[in-house]
């Protein structure tokens, strides 16, 4: 995924909701420099940002069952990284299952900045 620099941009991560699993928990992490970071997390008892730097600026869908992405938005350079998406589910005999997926982001300083469009006056006759 590549996002520009003070733009937002959307890291996927979707699955298709299975009868008699539910979501028990949802975060995200992000490693950089070798060094991994949880910035989000959802459980029983809500959402929590971990990351300050992250406070203010990410968010994930609350009422599109199976659509767990993080939307960042002000996005800087630094965020560029390995996002990775795990979701736990609980099944009706109480066993869990974890996913995760992994995606790159990639943050640009708009390389070609929307030209403007100018045109010549018309000649007068």
């Amino acid at each position: 995924v590549t996002g520009t620099w003070m733009g937002s941009t959307t890291v996927p991560c979707t699955y298709v909701p299975s009868e008699g699993f539910t979501q028990q928990t949802l975060s995200w992490s992000v490693e950089r420099d070798s060094s991994i970071s949880t910035i989000f997390r959802r459980d029983d008892s809500g959402d929590h940002i971990l990351l300050s730097k992250f406070r203010g600026r990410v968010s994930v869908p609350k009422h599109s069952p199976g659509d767990a992405s993080l939307l960042i938005e002000h996005l800087e350079m630094p965020d560029s990284g390995h996002y990775t998406c795990q979701v736990t589910w609980r099944s009706t005999d109480n066993s869990l299952t974890t996913r995760e997926v992994t995606t790159t982001l990639k943050v640009v300083k708009e390389v070609n900045p929307p030209s403007s469009s100018w045109e010549p006056p018309s000649s007068l006759h």
